[in-house]
């Protein structure tokens, strides 16, 4: 077991925002965004929701495979030890949590809870994945297989988002962006309360521990000039703006494919 896990350990180049491995998978999730969804455009909901439960186990299993990896060293002898900075609790992990709440709560039920977990994923973890595959260089190391699992979770992130609004489409207002928002504050009481009750250990989840300079573009020279309430007050003023942009952009493009539709169909 030892040998196998040392093996899935193997390394490269870190990939930089330039390289062929960068470019590569750029390029297979700007198709897989487009082709995919546009495949099941008219899909039913079963369909759908076999698709995203295949994406959401198929991602479960990655991340526990890198939550293994990266808890294991090799060596004379070979130890574990786990990083608590390494819990998937960040933006992108998100779709962990969400993804069970579209599959498996009663939207009847609970529409408010369903259409807000549907916001969190079509506008905010979209757009969060969408960043790190273009800007990839702080979820990149030398393994192989971090590399691999941060671009299959990452692209997923926009196939499935895209896809969900495609599914959901009909029902998307801007109720579900505002819904989406409350979902969000959520998320960042909970990072914070974890990046605080880890103290001293360096845990920065979403980058917002008051204790740490983050290492966002950017926002950490607004941390270092302007202090920590300034800071999180831009972090959550651009989440909600880059959401926004998001969910216009979306329903705009739906919106035109419809009035397209009903002409032709004239």
């Amino acid at each position: 077991m030892e040998e196998f896990l040392h093996f899935l350990q193997g390394e490269m180049e870190k990939p930089g925002l330039v390289s062929w491995f960068h470019f590569g998978a750029l390029i297979l999730i700007i198709a897989s965004s487009i082709l995919i969804p546009w495949r099941f455009r008219n899909a039913g909901e079963k369909t759908y929701k076999r698709i995203l439960l295949g994406c959401w186990l198929t991602l479960l299993v990655l991340e526990a495979g890198k939550q293994i990896l990266l808890a294991f060293h090799y060596g004379s002898p070979s130890y574990w030890e786990y990083s608590y900075r390494d819990f998937p609790f960040s933006i992108c992990s998100m779709i962990y949590y969400f993804a069970p709440i579209i599959l498996f709560m009663n939207h009847q039920k609970h529409p408010k809870i369903v259409d807000a977990a549907v916001g969190y994923l079509c506008f905010i973890s979209l757009v969060g994945g969408l960043l790190v595959c273009v800007y990839s260089d702080m979820v990149t190391s030398r393994l192989i297989y971090i590399n691999i699992q941060t671009f299959l979770q990452h692209g997923s992130q926009v196939v499935i988002g895209v896809l969900i609004f495609i599914w959901k489409r009909k029902t998307i207002t801007i109720k579900t962006f505002y819904r989406s928002m409350i979902a969000f504050l959520i998320t960042v009481v909970i990072a914070i309360a974890i990046n605080l009750s880890f103290q001293p250990h360096f845990i920065n989840m979403f980058f917002i521990n008051p204790m740490i300079i983050t290492n966002l573009p950017v926002g950490n020279i607004i941390q270092e000039k302007a202090g920590y309430p300034v800071y999180l007050l831009c972090f959550l003023l651009a989440m909600a703006l880059v959401a926004f942009l998001a969910y216009f952009t979306e329903t705009s493009i739906s919106k035109a494919i419809e009035k397209k539709k009903a002409k032709a169909g004239k």
